[in-house]
C-alpha cells in the first residue's frame, strides 16, 4: 500500500524570529500543498523576506518550525534546503553577464568526461531536456549579457529545475516585465505546478496574484492574518488586509492641452551607459509644465540613461536638452538643481541616499550650502534640524531620531525622505525614476498622490517606471522605449495594457 500524498509540501507553523527588540515574525503559520501556486503578500516590513531566508536555511527560527512534507525539519544551510528540493529565484538575478545562457545553468554542475573537461553535448543535452520539461525554448549560446529580461528570469527557473527544485520559491518574479511576457512566466508557472511542482510566489502585483494563484498567505506585521482562495476575496480586501485599513489610490484627472515653450525638451539625444556603450537614442522628447509623461519600457532599454541624461548625470554623445529654450545639455549636475530638476534615482540605495549617513544628513544632501542652512560657511544646524523635522513630518516619515542611519529605516520612508530633500528645494520638474520599487501598497499610494499634487501645482513630471500599472493610472502622456529609442506616444485616453505593452516590446501600439 502506498503512502497517502502529503497535504504540504511546505509551510510554517508558528514561526518567530526575532531581532533584538524587533520581532520580524510573530507565531506565523502558513501551508502550501504540493502542485499548487502559493502566494506571499505583506508590506514593508511584514517579514516576508524573513520568512523566505528560514525556507531557504539562510536563517533559523528562534521558535516554531519549517514544514516539509507533513514533518517538522530543521534547516541549517541553504544546501540543506537545497538537498531537499527547496530552491529560490531572488529579485536580483545571481547570473553571470559573460557566460552564455547554457554555461550558466550549469555553472558548478557541469557534466565532464572521464578526464574531468567539460561534456559540452551532454551539457547541451541536459539544457534541453529541462527547457522541454518547462514549455520552452531558448538559444543556449547567447550571453546573459545579450539576454532580454524575460529570457534571464526563464533561465534562473531552469538552473532550478536542472538543479532538481521541485519547491521554487518566485520573488517579485513579474517585477520587470512586459504585459506579454508576465503572462508567459505565468503560463511556465502553471506548467510547472501541473507537473506536480511547488510555488511560492511573492508578489506586490495583486492582479498578478488573483490571476496565477491556488491560495494567498497575507502577512502584516510579523503575522499571518490570513490564508484565502482568490474566489473568495478581492484586490481591495487582499490591500485592506495587508495595510490594515483601506487603501485610497489618489484620483488623476487628466491634464490641460499643452502649449507653448516646453519646461524641458530632448532634441536627438544620444547617450552611453555606465560601460561606455550605447544605450540610448537618438530620441526627441518634450515635457510641459502640469504634466506627467511616462516612460514605459522593459528593464535595460535605455530608461536609466534618460533619467541620467535628464538630472544631469549622464554620459551624452549627441543632441542637446533644453530647459525654458535655454541649452543646459554641458551643464554641471549642480546646475541642473538650481535650475530646478529633482531627481528620484531607481537606484536608491546607491545614487538616492547614502544609507550609512544620518536621516538628516541625507536630507540636506545638495543644499548644505543653501542660506537656509548655512551662514558664512558654517551649517545652521537648528535651522536644518527644524527643515527636516517639518519636511519629515508633512511626508509623513516615520523615523526614531534625526541622527539614525537612513538605512534603519524601511524601503518606503526611505523614499519618502529623498522625496523630502529633493521637494524642499521646491523644483520645476521632478525626473521619477521607479519612484515606487521596493515600496508597498500603502507607501505607493502615498508616493502617488505627492506626484499627482506636484503636477496638479504646474510641476512637470517624467515618470520612468517598469510598473505598467504605475504608468497607466498616473500619465498624461505614455512614450514607449524600446532598444533605447521611441517606438510610439500615446495620450491617456488611448492608452491600454495591451497597446501601452505593444510599444514596451519594440512594436506599433495598433
Amino acid at each position: 500500500m502506498s503512502a497517502p500524498a502529503s497535504r504540504t509540501r511546505i509551510g510554517a507553523r508558528a514561526i518567530v524570529r526575532r531581532f533584538g527588540p524587533v520581532i520580524a515574525n510573530d507565531g506565523i503559520d502558513f501551508a502550501a500543498a504540493p502542485g499548487t501556486i502559493h502566494a506571499i503578500v505583506g508590506g514593508n516590513g511584514a517579514g516576508k523576506s524573513t520568512l523566505m531566508r528560514i525556507l531557504q536555511g539562510v536563517d533559523r527560527p528562534d521558535d516554531g518550525s519549517v514544514i516539509l512534507d507533513d514533518r517538522e525539519v530543521r534547516l541549517t544551510a541553504p544546501a540543506d534546503a537545497f538537498a531537499r528540493g527547496i530552491g529560490m529565484v531572488h529579485q536580483e538575478f545571481m547570473l553571470v553577464d559573460e557566460l552564455t545562457l547554457l554555461e550558466n545553468l550549469i555553472l558548478a554542475r557541469e557534466p565532464v568526461h572521464a578526464g574531468g573537461v567539460i561534456d559540452r553535448r551532454k551539457a547541451l543535452a541536459e539544457a534541453e531536456r529541462v527547457a522541454a520539461m518547462a514549455g520552452v525554448t531558448l538559444d543556449w549560446q547567447m550571453r546573459v549579457a545579450d539576454a532580454p529580461v524575460h529570457i534571464r528570469q526563464i533561465l534562473e527557473i531552469l538552473r532550478l529545475l536542472y538543479r532538481g527544485a521541485d519547491v521554487l520559491i518566485l520573488d517579485e518574479p513579474t517585477a520587470v516585465l512586459a504585459p506579454t511576457q508576465v503572462r508567459e512566466l505565468i503560463g511556465l508557472m502553471r506548467r510547472l505546478k501541473a507537473e506536480g511542482r511547488t510555488i511560492l510566489f511573492i508578489s506586490h502585483k495583486l492582479d498578478e496574484v488573483m490571476n496565477a494563484a491556488d491560495s494567498i498567505t497575507v502577512i502584516r506585521r510579523g503575522r499571518a492574518i490570513t490564508t484565502v482562495l482568490p474566489g473568495e476575496t478581492s484586490k481591495a480586501k487582499l490591500s485592506e488586509m495587508m495595510v490594515g485599513e483601506p487603501v485610497e489610490l489618489p484620483l488623476v484627472h487628466p491634464a490641460a492641452p499643452h502649449a507653448g515653450v516646453p519646461v524641458l525638451a530632448i532634441d536627438t539625444l544620444v547617450a552611453r551607459d555606465g560601460r561606455g556603450l550605447p544605450r540610448l537614442g537618438p530620441i526627441t522628447l518634450n515635457l510641459y509644465p502640469g504634466e506627467i509623461v511616462g516612460i514605459a519600457g522593459v528593464a535595460g532599454n535605455g530608461q536609466d540613461e534618460l533619467a541620467a541624461a535628464a538630472a544631469g548625470l549622464g554620459e551624452i554623445d549627441a543632441g542637446s536638452i533644453r530647459m525654458d529654450g535655454r541649452d543646459i545639455t554641458r551643464a554641471r549636475t549642480g546646475s541642473f538643481r538650481d535650475l530646478g530638476i529633482a531627481y528620484l534615482s531607481a537606484d536608491r540605495a546607491g545614487d538616492g541616499l547614502c544609507l550609512s549617513a544620518s536621516i538628516r544628513d541625507n536630507f540636506i544632501a545638495g543644499s548644505e550650502h543653501a542660506p537656509a542652512f548655512s551662514k558664512s560657511g558654517l551649517l545652521r544646524l537648528r535651522a536644518i534640524h527644524e527643515g527636516a523635522r517639518r519636511a519629515l513630518d508633512t511626508l509623513s516619515v516615520r523615523y526614531g531620531a534625526m541622527g539614525d542611519p537612513v538605512k534603519s529605516l524601511s524601503g518606503g520612508n526611505q523614499q519618502r525622505v529623498a522625496i523630502a530633500r529633493e521637494f524642499e528645494r521646491k523644483p520645476r520638474i521632478l525626473i521619477a525614476a521607479q519612484p515606487t520599487r521596493g515600496v508597498d501598497i500603502a507607501g505607493i499610494a502615498f508616493i502617488h498622490r505627492q506626484i499627482v499634487a506636484f503636477r496638479d501645482a504646474g510641476g512637470a513630471v517624467l515618470l520612468i517606471s517598469e510598473e505598467l500599472d504605475e504608468i497607466l493610472s498616473l500619465s498624461d502622456r505614455i512614450v514607449g522605449l524600446y532598444g533605447g529609442r521611441i517606438t510610439g506616444e500615446l495620450d491617456r485616453s488611448d492608452a491600454s495594457v495591451e497597446r501601452v505593452g505593444r510599444l514596451m516590446l519594440g512594436e506599433k501600439a495598433a
